[in-house]
């Protein structure tokens, strides 16, 4: 009895060993399949991921290739991709790992429609610049047209002002006088007779000149060509230039007559024909010749 006993326990242990057995092979085979079909799964998803990645570079090498409105931002953008691309090719598949992958591929993605879009608006402002630039180049050159014109007629201008500026000598003459004892001057052509030169001229009026001091220097050149009167020499620049005298006046813009004397300092008048010259500094501004007999 007990032998019958022990045999039948010893045939279910056995029996126990042999199900534990086909458990653990059938657990394990279960297992392999299970981890078998993950592998495949991440495999799948990592070949996703990857296209999803070269679609990406590709968008961005394309927007790149346009030197018009290449910018840092967009190269940037494709250098982190590609270093993304080329670190899940190389790397060992986990669901974590390839978890990484997916969340750094989706902040790309996000980043990727702001910077295209951004890209798309500066295109947008280029051509419109550059189209505004043409028109602008237009408007320019037709104002530069415009402008060389009116410089032109400003330059005239300016030169018509500043001749009419210019306070001119009117009726320069010069004769010879006798002088009475009482002063009157009695005009004569007699060189024996004359006992002084009487140089005279007129400024008109002109509102354009500035009014103020102002002084002539007047050369008397006698038939030997020697000036007459003072004779003084004045320096302008390198030229120098010698005078009978100067005629300093006051000028108020309105009609002015001047007249002075010239004596012979040394002898009598010459016969024969003589020069007046006036000057405005060193600008000869009116002549006149006279003859005494």
């Amino acid at each position: 009895m007990n032998s019958t006993s022990s045999n039948k326990g010893s045939k279910a242990i056995i029996l126990i060993l042999v199900l534990l057995l086909f458990g653990a092979v059938f657990y394990a085979y279960q297992m392999h399949q299970n981890h078998t079909a993950t592998a495949i799964q991440l495999e799948n998803e990592k070949t996703e991921v990857l296209k999803n990645l070269e679609n990406m570079s590709s968008l961005y090498a394309e927007a790149n290739a346009d030197n018009e409105v290449a910018n840092e931002k967009l190269y940037e953008a494709q250098e982190r991709l590609d270093a993304l691309k080329e670190a899940l090719k190389k790397s060992k598949l986990s669901v974590s790992t390839l978890f990484k992958y997916k969340k750094k591929y989706t902040e790309l993605e996000s980043e990727m429609e702001m910077l295209l879009n951004e890209n798309a608006a500066l295109k947008l402002q280029n051509l419109q610049l550059e189209t505004a630039l043409d028109s602008t180049q237009v408007q320019l050159s037709s104002q530069l047209v415009s402008n060389a014109t009116l410089t032109d007629q400003n330059l005239r201008l300016t030169a018509s002002v500043d001749a009419a500026k210019t306070l001119k000598v009117e009726s320069l003459k010069a004769f010879g006088v006798i002088q009475r004892n009482s002063g009157k001057l009695v005009p004569t052509a007699r060189a024996s007779r004359v006992d002084n030169l009487r140089i005279c001229y007129t400024l008109p009026t002109n509102v354009l000149t500035d009014a103020g001091e102002k002084r002539y220097f007047v050369q008397v050149i006698d038939p030997s060509l020697n000036v007459i009167g003072a004779n003084t020499p004045v320096q302008f620049g390198e030229a120098v230039l010698k005078y009978s005298y100067v005629s300093a006046f006051t000028y108020e813009n309105e009609r002015l007559d001047i007249c002075d004397f010239v004596s012979a300092e040394e002898s009598d008048f010459e016969k024969g024909l003589y020069t007046v010259n006036v000057f405005d500094q060193n600008v000869l501004i009116a002549m006149s010749t006279f003859s005494l007999k």
